[in-house]
């Protein structure tokens, strides 16, 4: 067995150990060298010289992207590998050119392993040399801005006609490089260089020398700069006029109230705690819901208890179960006992609070938020002609803002190439921004009535009042406050901070309604606090779905480089 079994045994070993070399590959650059002509009319011719040592294989192709950016095109593209110039096309041994805004050459060759190449890439840049006051200017990229192999050295030759003389010495604007000069050219030269290490290099002529006006990239950038001006006027005029227009239709409209003197340390009125968290919200919340849920508890319609956990590892959880079903609830409370308890296999009385997240859908948290805000406006608290008003702000405001972002994407499709570039996008952008003031307006905007108002403000220095005692800034005002202003604080959306502030008090008695495992005094109140924190996270997010460059920038050239 094991004689049939050996030469396959050798197959596999050698396989394995193909694919083992085969995939262990790298390449780095001996040299990477740029031969560059500056023409009269502010043309480069370019040569570019790299010598790949490729370690491992296979390699099947070596690539080269040049950027048009700040020229007027590339024409006269050549490629050769070892000395032959190569024919288009994509199969080995040719040599494929595409691209427009980004020009990529790519070299396929034969499968090499461990070898050196030569590849020689040649191309006439079109406008490079531009117009500065007092200067001909020469920015160029010599190497990519994006390579992931190492250069032992580079030498960059820029020649240049003898009629065009420098007016400043050479720069290195961006990278390191040793710089000697001689007649009518300039060599920079660098060594030891990290993948993507740029090498920018900066050259000033005499004015008028190589050209007499500006190359067409630069004309069309200057005609945009001039229109500038003029687009960023008319966006500014936009939003003053929208902000205006809105001041104008908001300001009668707004409502007023005075506010009430001094802190409020007791309920204003009887409303229950829910309507008394939504009145100032002006849309119900899970907050609400949970005092609700804690309202009922304190009238002994629901308990909630630990549930022992039958492992060691099972998180902690709670049931809430429904122990009475009292005549005279409010709407809402009946609707908020048919979402916790009513199932698609009939009515239950318990529910766990894990299962909130599951129970709590969007469509059955809406009959909730539907009934607590019909109590709101039996009440008085609504105004039906103020809540028109908030949605003709929240539809003109999503009008305006997607009206703005909509448009940015053809806007900058159609105006690129024009003569006013993407300038005009700044009146897009005042229009979102604008839809966006409207929405923040919107949001503030209260459709409560005059009645609503009063009685809002009434509420709202009682939340303040609970607010300081879960910061320590506010006195308790009697021995009972923690139980009987805990649907309150869950209203508020302070449920949580209001336990954890009571437990640093050192309080240990829980309600009658709240039941723990195996668990005394101060850890009875660790358990209420997990709690309460497990209560305000597993309803809320359905009932809130229910509810409402590069270094050489500015240069010519640089582009990508690599193989594989």
């Amino acid at each position: 067995m094991w004689r049939k079994l050996f030469p396959v045994l050798i197959v596999v070993g050698l396989f394995f150990s193909l694919s083992a070399a085969t995939s262990q590959k790298s390449y780095s650059a001996d040299r990477f060298d740029v031969d560059v002509a500056v023409q009269a009319d502010g043309s480069l011719l370019v040569t570019e010289t790299v010598v790949f040592d490729f370690v491992g294989g296979p390699f099947t192709f070596v690539f080269r992207e040049l950027p048009v950016d700040h020229t007027d095109g590339i024409t006269g593209i050549a490629a050769s590998i070892d000395g032959r110039t190569l024919p288009g096309g994509t199969g080995p041994g040719q040599v494929e050119v595409t691209g427009s805004d980004t020009i990529r050459i790519t070299w396929h060759i034969e499968p090499a392993f461990d070898t050196t190449h030569t590849f020689v890439l040649t191309y006439r840049v079109l406008g490079v040399v531009r117009q500065e006051t007092g200067a001909d200017a020469l920015y160029w990229q010599a190497l990519p801005d994006d390579y992931e192999y190492t250069i032992d050295s580079t030498t960059v030759t820029i020649a240049y006609p003898k009629e065009s003389p420098l007016i400043a010495a050479p720069e290195v604007q961006a990278g390191q490089a040793g710089v000697e000069t001689g007649k009518g050219r300039v060599v920079f030269t660098a060594q030891n260089l990290a993948p993507n290490a740029p090498l920018v290099i900066g050259l000033r002529f005499q004015a008028g020398s190589l050209i007499d006006a500006p190359p067409r990239w630069q004309a069309r950038q200057g005609q945009r700069n001039a229109l500038a001006p003029w687009w960023v006027a008319a966006a500014v005029a936009l939003l003053g006029a929208g902000a205006a227009g809105l001041y104008l239709f908001v300001q009668p409209r707004w409502p007023k109230t005075a506010a009430p003197a001094g802190p409020i340390y007791t309920p204003p009125d009887d409303l229950p705690p829910a309507m008394a968290g939504a009145i100032n919200s002006y849309a119900p919340s899970w907050s609400n819901a949970l005092a609700t849920i804690f309202d009922l508890a304190a009238r002994d319609v629901l308990h909630i208890k630990e549930k022992p956990a039958k492992k060691w590892y099972e998180s902690r959880d709670f049931v809430i179960q429904q122990i009475a079903q009292p005549a005279g609830l409010h709407p809402h409370e009946r609707a908020l006992l048919d979402l916790l308890f009513e199932t698609r296999s009939g009515r239950t009385d318990r529910i766990l609070v894990s299962e909130l997240s599951r129970r709590v859908s969007s469509s059955r948290w809406k009959q909730y938020a539907n009934s607590l805000e019909k109590e709101l406006k039996a009440a008085g608290f609504i105004s039906a002609e103020r809540k028109r008003t908030r949605l003709q702000l929240n539809i003109l405001g999503f009008v305006l803002l997607l009206s703005g972002l909509g448009g940015m994407i053809p806007i900058a499709l159609l105006l690129l190439n024009s003569a006013s570039g993407l300038w005009p996008l700044a009146v897009a952008l005042s229009l979102s921004l604008l839809g966006l003031v409207v929405l923040v307006v919107a949001n503030s905007y209260k459709p409560l009535s005059d009645k609503g108002l009063a009685v809002a403000a009434q509420w709202q220095r009682f939340y303040e009042y609970l607010q300081e005692v879960t910061r320590g800034r506010a006195a308790t005002t009697r021995p009972d406050m923690f139980e009987l202003y805990l649907p309150y604080a869950a209203s508020y959306g302070l449920l949580y901070r209001w336990a954890k502030h009571f437990e640093k008090k050192g309080r240990t008695e829980l309600p009658d309604w709240f039941h723990a495992v195996s668990t005394t005094g101060a850890g009875n109140m660790a358990v209420f606090v997990a709690m309460t924190a497990a209560a305000s996270s597993s309803g809320g997010s359905a009932a809130g779905a229910g509810a409402a460059g590069a270094a050489g920038a500015g240069a010519a050239g640089g582009g990508a480089s690599g193989a594989g």
